[in-house]
């Protein structure tokens, strides 16, 4: 199989398993490669968006979206969950931005709230982006060049959180909470690969453990869909943040 014929084969899947038309649209104001909106009462089809600067990588970008959403349209209606921040949450890392004391007083609302939205979206989508990368990666070899060029821009990226600036703006439980998800899936792509070079870092700071406990925790739970869920919240347990996200029922 080509690439452009494995791009097609995951847009034609996704349009028989929900009955719905993909639309692929370029647009250059996202801030990531691509995502994908499902179909809605509002919105009769999947609207697939990338960022024309990864065209070359569409074929993976496109697969890869679509597996994530063939995920969640094959979950039972109470089985498709949101992670989601609430009031209690802000003000809880809020207060503890605070105690840090390094963000500037008029700057602590809306620091708060990046780094609270931010780790939630990273658990929500990363355990499961780590299942659906490992599927893509054993089914389709054609694509593997392309899906190693976006995962070593991830991979460089989520490296960053490591800047001591970083750490000494951050609260502890959320630092460490996502840089054990960063290692998690350097230790994942490293595994893959065989190929050590990302996970360095992690290990040189005492994080490649947490990394390796949720893998752990990842490989001890079905790969099916319907366990999606319960893989977010084992990770959120495992990390400590299960207390400051709600992690249920879409438009909870």
């Amino acid at each position: 199989m080509t690439p452009a014929e494995a791009q097609q084969s995951a847009l034609d899947q996704l349009e028989h398993l929900g009955g719905k038309p993909v639309v692929l649209q370029a647009n250059n104001q996202l801030s990531n490669q691509a995502r994908i909106s499902l179909a809605s009462s509002t919105q009769p089809a999947h609207v697939l968006s990338y960022h024309p600067a990864f065209a070359h990588e569409l074929p993976y970008l496109v697969c890869f979206q679509c597996v994530m959403a063939e995920r969640t349209l094959k979950s039972a209606a109470d089985e498709r969950f949101n992670v989601a921040s609430t009031p209690d949450t802000y003000k809880r890392v809020q207060k503890l931005v605070q105690e840090k004391g390094v963000i500037p007083q008029d700057m602590v609302a809306t620091y708060t709230q990046m780094i609270t939205d931010g780790l939630g979206t990273q658990l929500r989508s990363m355990p499961i982006g780590i299942r659906v990368d490992r599927l893509i990666y054993a089914s389709h070899p054609e694509l593997q060049e392309m899906q190693q060029t976006i995962a070593g821009k991830q991979l460089n990226e989520a490296a960053g959180c490591l800047n001591p600036q970083v750490k000494a703006m951050a609260p502890d439980l959320l630092f460490k909470a996502s840089v054990g998800m960063n290692a998690a899936l350097a230790l994942a792509w490293s595994r893959l690969w065989g190929d050590d070079t990302y996970v360095v870092p992690y290990r040189l700071s005492g994080h490649v453990g947490v990394g390796e406990q949720l893998l752990e925790l990842m490989d001890s739970l079905p790969d099916a869909p319907t366990h999606d869920r319960e893989l977010v919240t084992a990770w959120a347990t495992l990390l400590g943040v299960d207390e400051l996200y709600r992690i249920g029922p879409v438009g909870l």
